[in-house]
């Protein structure tokens, strides 16, 4: 006699596993330092093209800086961030 086993093909996201509060947010961006970071994934540098543009229009004081990472950013790069940055816009694409 034979068994079958049958697998549920769909992972659980880090994100269903663990719970994270909201970044906090600042009341406003003049002045401050904007990343820009891309994933490498096509499309994402559109999106941070145009939110960069975007931003400008809007506060004429904000600082943008662009990041090129990767799929999983190495952690030197977002410590840099980190460091560089009061705020962080993060894109990917597909």
């Amino acid at each position: 006699m034979f068994g079958l086993e049958v697998l549920n093909p769909v992972a659980v996201s880090q994100g269903e596993l663990e719970k994270y509060a909201p970044a906090p947010r600042p009341d406003t961006l003049n002045g401050k330092t904007v990343g820009l970071l891309w994933n490498s994934k096509r499309g994402g540098e559109v999106a941070l093209a145009k939110a960069g543009e975007l931003l400008q229009s809007r506060f004429r004081d904000a600082k943008l800086v662009r990041y090129d990472g990767s799929v999983h950013c190495e952690t030197e790069l977002l410590k840099q961030v980190k460091k560089d940055c009061d705020v962080v816009i993060g894109s990917t694409g597909d």
